[in-house]
């Protein structure tokens, strides 16, 4: 089974370091390319530097559209943002994109471990539509932790095979190569050495996650598509991709109120969902824009509680779109659930002049940050 590329994605034991070197995490986003390096100082996370780029101007855009890049392009953006931050470090960990991935889960008869592998590669074909030479896969069977050493752990297995379980969920994860290449191209040109990939899925898990007690909802509102997905006993149970984000809204202010996209995205960002009744036309078409964003989440929660018979206890906002005034009011409205914003620099530390401006900002960098906290 190759876990090179992966490492455990699903670790048992959650640690966020493992070596005292400082490490970049770099999201390369559809409308900006964020970075964070850490570094580790007795058993910590220390914030070093953090910085981002908005990708629309290097394709003579605007900031916050979602451009296409070349890998030149994109690696000089890279190299700017380097230097602009002042980033040393030469270790890289890179977020591989949800649409350029596939992470689904599967049902399998369960078989003893060492045989899993094949099983869950024959079945992997019916769900990816390369030939599996061309991937990277990883699975992880979805069940709660054992505790206990390696004896408890073949007497757990025996009892579980005695008790005649038919099926396992599976969840499958799997990256084309070719995509892997891609990055490792990029960040060879910027000047970096590549030490792990993630989906970024798991990346802003990272970040935001602590050891809830009820399944968690994290709605990931990004530039170009918004990431749902349920997290419970610490392990991701089911994912979404709606493609609609945060330039959706843009695009739909700019139309409605005919104003250019620079003005439209300048007004959502200043003025967001205000109560104010000046801006009741704004709020207006923000609403029918997020309205069925949140009305797709809040299908997705009870789908998943009628699969899993257990309720979503909280949703957490992350992504650029998270950053939107007003907008967990919204949520909150819709889902009926409590609903709260991700602070992933908490997992950090840094000089506490720098609190309130990374409070402001952190549910745009959680997916470069957890990146980071893995690489550690």
């Amino acid at each position: 089974m190759e876990k090179n590329l992966f490492g455990k994605l699903f670790p048992k034991d959650i640690r966020f370091w493992a070596k005292d070197q400082g490490i970049v995490g770099v999201d390369i986003g559809s409308s900006s390319i964020k970075i964070v390096q850490l570094k580790k100082e007795k058993e910590q996370a220390v914030l070093e530097t953090y910085g981002e780029l908005a990708t629309g101007p290097y394709a003579n855009g605007s900031v916050g559209q979602v451009v296409k890049l070349s890998e030149n392009v994109v690696a000089g953006m890279l190299k700017d943002l380097v230097k602009e931050a002042g980033v040393n470090a030469k270790e890289a960990a890179v977020s591989i994109p949800v649409k350029d991935s596939l992470v689904t889960t599967i049902k399998l008869p369960l078989v003893p471990e060492k045989e899993m592998d094949e099983v869950v590669r024959f079945e992997a074909r019916k769900y990816i539509p390369v030939p599996l030479t061309e991937v990277d896969l990883d699975w992880w069977i979805l069940q709660p932790e054992k505790q206990g050493g390696a004896e408890d752990e073949e007497e757990e297995e025996e009892e579980e095979l005695e008790t005649k379980k038919e099926v396992v969920e599976v969840l499958l994860v799997a990256i084309h190569k070719e995509m892997v290449q891609k990055y490792q191209t990029i960040l060879s040109k910027a000047g970096f050495k590549i030490k792990l990939f993630e989906i970024e899925i798991f990346s802003t898990w990272r970040s935001t996650m602590f050891r809830q007690a009820t399944p968690v909802m994290i709605i990931d509102l990004g530039a170009s598509a918004t990431k749902i997905s349920v997290i419970d006993n610490g392990l991701l149970r089911s994912s979404h991709t709606i493609d609609r984000g945060a330039q959706a809204l843009t695009n739909a202010i700019s139309k409605s109120l005919k104003i250019s996209f620079e003005r439209a995205e300048e007004m959502k960002q200043q003025i967001g969902l205000s109560p104010k009744p000046e801006y009741a036309e704004l709020v207006r078409v923000m609403d029918s824009v997020l309205g069925f964003t949140f009305s797709e989440s809040k299908q997705f929660m009870l789908n998943y509680r009628r699969k899993y018979e257990n309720s979503v206890g909280q949703v957490i906002l992350t992504g650029g779109g998270a950053l939107l005034k007003g907008v967990v009011d919204m949520a909150v409205k819709n889902l009926g659930v409590e609903v709260v914003l991700t602070d992933p620099f908490n997992k950090t530390e840094y000089p506490p002049f720098l609190q309130e401006a990374l409070k402001d900002i952190g549910p745009s960098f959680s997916n470069a940050v957890g990146l980071a906290l893995r690489g550690l």
